[in-house]
């Protein structure tokens, strides 16, 4: 993605305003109170912590995030990185495993990094999402896959699918000896009253501290799964980046559950849900099949032309996208915008994506 960010840049660094909406860097959203605390705690001695996490912010996860897991069962890390250590604790080199396409482009990164085989299922089809029937997919395969990730809500499609319709697609997966992974970044970004998390199936969890509440500069999420697991992922933290800096540990520790926190997330949604329906308002007819219910994003439809050269377009009209082919086959008509920019700069930004993509639909229409 971060060459995106670089071509972004470099039209600024001409002397273009740019309506930044190609990752999901989150400027409009600034969370005075979690800078307070890692402040204060940045004035303490910087010692190494434990690869697994802190124990105060272990417990502080358990009490707020999933309260039937013991401290044995979660691991503090970058959520990024968290995936490929999942991914490297319930697969061998050679597994096949089950990805969204579209889904988000670490996924692949990681798979490939471990030397799995990709299976991909799709959540995204004549520019609609849609959850498959996924035990029916795998019953037609030749070989059982190892694992799955499921993303919920989804990046790229900024769309949260009910639990129900997930949990009946998996439910026959522990015994078929397939592991979950469940990435649940944006599970507390829900905007409308779908119900999405999925606590009836064993599974490793992820969620994110840095994009729930806006602070992706400090790096650090939190995973919960089997003994085993955790300590696989553990053992992974302390071979590369050793540990999550003790003073954020602290600062994320004493921040969760407070009314600080539980306000900041509550007026995110709020904004959030907003943004997305002045998108769903001000695009052409048919870019978006779908209002998006969740996170930061949206998938807008380019039509017959490739989201690349879309892209590229949009890019020369000074609106910074993200194209879908980096998310997947079936969004490679796309491209991915990001709403989690400056409030004061969001009616322009919205305004230019809107001519932008009149102008490429009327340039493609009279081709």
């Amino acid at each position: 993605m971060f060459d995106v960010l670089s071509m972004a840049k470099a039209r600024e660094a001409q002397g273009h305003y740019v309506a930044r909406m190609e990752i999901g860097d989150t400027p409009g959203f600034k969370n005075e109170y979690i800078h307070e605390l890692v402040t204060k705690y940045s004035t303490s001695p910087f010692r190494y912590s434990p690869s697994r996490g802190e124990s105060r912010l272990i417990t502080k996860v358990i009490e707020t995030q999933w309260r039937n897991s013991d401290e044995d069962q979660v691991v503090i890390g970058p959520a990024n990185f968290l995936i490929t250590a999942a991914l490297a604790s319930k697969t061998s080199q050679g597994d096949f495993i089950l990805l969204p396409d579209p889904g988000f482009a670490s996924y692949k990164l990681a798979a490939d990094f471990l030397g799995l085989n990709i299976i991909y299922y799709s959540v995204y089809s004549d520019n609609s999402p849609r959850f498959p029937n996924l035990e029916e997919l795998v019953n037609g395969l030749k070989i059982r896959p190892r694992a799955i990730i499921v993303n919920n809500p989804s990046n790229p499609l900024g769309m949260a699918f009910n639990s129900s319709e997930i949990s009946n697609s998996l439910k026959n997966f522990p015994d078929l000896g397939i592991d979950i992974i469940s990435d649940e970044t944006y599970v507390n970004l829900v905007y409308d009253e779908t119900k999405v998390l999925i606590e009836n199936l064993p599974s490793t969890r992820i969620r994110s501290f840095s994009k729930e509440h806006c602070a992706p500069g400090i790096r650090i999420g939190y995973a919960t799964s089997d003994v085993k697991a955790v300590q696989t992922m553990a053992d992974l933290m302390s071979l590369s980046i050793s540990c999550v800096p003790q003073f954020i540990q602290f600062a994320v520790a004493e921040y969760l559950g407070t009314t600080e926190s539980e306000l900041f997330t509550s007026n995110l949604r709020i904004e959030m849900q907003s943004r997305l329906e002045k998108l769903f308002e001000l695009v052409p007819d048919g870019v978006m099949q779908n209002k998006p219910n969740s996170a930061f994003y949206a998938l807008l439809n380019t039509g017959n032309k490739s989201g690349d050269e879309a892209f590229e377009f949009l890019l020369e009209k000074n609106v910074s996208t993200c194209p879908g082919s980096r998310f997947g086959e079936n969004s490679k008509n796309s491209v991915r915008v990001s709403l989690a920019g400056d409030s004061l700069n969001l009616e322009r930004d919205l305004q230019m994506l809107s001519s932008g993509l009149r102008e490429w639909n009327a340039i493609n229409s009279r081709r």
